[in-house]
């Protein structure tokens, strides 16, 4: 693995400050730069965020959710200095940042893969006329096309084009009432500090309920090719709204099944034409096989790549910057151990107490402990991913080990709400 040379430097498109933590002590002084948008600078107060890491040389203002200005900052960021890599930062700058690297001539997904894997309408399209299996499926534009695409069963109701479990619902039967209580819900999802301010075109679906278990691939690819893959065992929350509630990998799973979800990614590749970059990529593992939910283009989040870190003693954003600068990358067939995370859950109300950490710290195997609220924070019922209050992330030799070492830490975990 190397690092950017001090005269070269690397483009995020959007603002990620745990990749940037992650690879602060590991590249150059000042080589990172990051697009921004400027709504998102002020609500985030980043204006000052050069000075939280070595790395960061500055933040450029500039729009690139559904929009192409972004792509005007190539003759200048180049004037610079020479950029190495363009790295998608966050979910919603995944097509400005493969617009941005074919503009400059380097490696990335190519901006048809990108449009793709940032519209579900457009994967389920693109996919299933490739062969890739999906669920069954439509576009809806209100209440009585949900209802018409579901009848009376099961169904899934969702945005096409957000992020993070954000409008997600789980219908299990659905009615006039229902289904416009679901379009409500989904159709007005907000996400305050991760959009601006401007008006954007939000697309959605209704989606037949699978039955099964859920799984996640995370996989690195160049050229086409996939050069390293890690399958990984979710938990979801009950209910309608599909939150994870943890993550185990690598999943123990029989040689014919890891060899179905092997071929399941390479024909979600080849379909959408990704080329070099990252792949995190959902499915539920049906009868038929694994079936495709969604797929992203860029570093998940969940913590994902600290749990393959652990377990298979990379350190994936680093490698990500040398796929995307072209230069060369070795990496491990196999996992030297497993690892796991639990989202730490409370009560909904106001936080009175947080006890137990220390308890949990202390426990075999737990490498991290981490409690976001405190005393007299605010705590919702899950709706999606950023209303989880914590995690603990646990390693062992094995899956029933490891899944041990990570309950074990959630139950010390104690947070008191009324």
């Amino acid at each position: 693995m190397t690092t950017p040379a001090p005269d070269a430097q690397v483009v995020f498109v959007g603002y990620n400050a745990a990749y940037l933590r992650a690879i602060d002590a590991s590249v150059p002084s000042g080589s990172v730069v990051v697009i921004e948008e400027p709504d998102i600078i002020r609500k985030r107060e980043l204006s000052d965020a050069a000075a939280r890491f070595d790395c960061l040389d500055r933040i450029v203002p500039a729009s690139y959710q559904q929009s192409t200005e972004a792509l005007d900052l190539a003759a200048e960021l180049t004037a610079v200095r020479p950029v190495a890599a363009v790295v998608p930062g966050l979910e919603y700058a995944v097509p400005a940042t493969a617009a941005l690297a074919e503009k400059l001539g380097l490696p990335g997904a190519t901006e048809a893969a990108a449009q793709a894997l940032r519209d579900k309408v457009r994967l389920r399209e693109v996919t299933g006329a490739a062969g890739v299996r999906n669920p069954r499926w439509r576009e809806v534009f209100g209440p009585e096309d949900i209802l018409d695409f579901a009848g009376d069963g099961p169904v899934v109701v969702k945005p096409a084009n957000r992020q993070a479990s954000v409008g997600v619902q789980l219908l299990d039967s659905v009615d006039a009432a229902s289904a416009a209580r679901a379009w409500e819900r989904t159709s007005s999802a907000a996400e305050y500090e991760q959009v601006p301010d401007r008006e954007l075109a939000w697309r959605f679906l209704a989606e037949e309920r699978l039955q099964g278990p859920e799984f996640s691939v995370e996989a690195l690819v160049r050229q086409g090719e996939i050069i390293f893959q890690n399958v990984t065992a979710k938990t979801v929350i009950p209910g309608p709204y599909p939150v994870e509630l943890g993550h185990l990998l690598p999943a123990p799973l029989d040689e014919d099944t890891q060899n179905a979800f092997g071929a399941a990614m390479r024909a979600l590749v080849d379909a959408t034409g990704y080329r070099t970059g990252i792949l995190h990529a959902e499915w539920i593992l049906t009868d038929s096989g694994p079936t495709l939910v969604e797929c992203a283009g860029r570093c998940p989040g969940d913590y994902l790549i600290d749990l393959n870190d652990l377990a298979y003693g990379t350190r994936i954003r680093l490698t990500l910057i040398d796929l995307l600068a072209g230069r060369p990358v070795t990496l491990p067939r196999s996992a030297e151990q497993t690892s796991a995370i639990r989202f730490l859950a409370a009560g909904p109300g106001t936080v009175t107490e947080v006890s137990g950490v220390a308890e949990a710290q202390e426990l075999p195997g737990v490498r991290v402990v981490e409690v976001d609220v405190a005393a007299g924070d605010e705590v919702r019922p899950w709706a999606s991913s950023w209303d989880r209050a914590g995690h603990v992330i646990a390693t062992g030799p094995d899956a029933d080990s490891t899944l041990r070492r990570v309950l074990d830490a959630d139950a010390a975990v104690r947070i008191t709400t009324e």
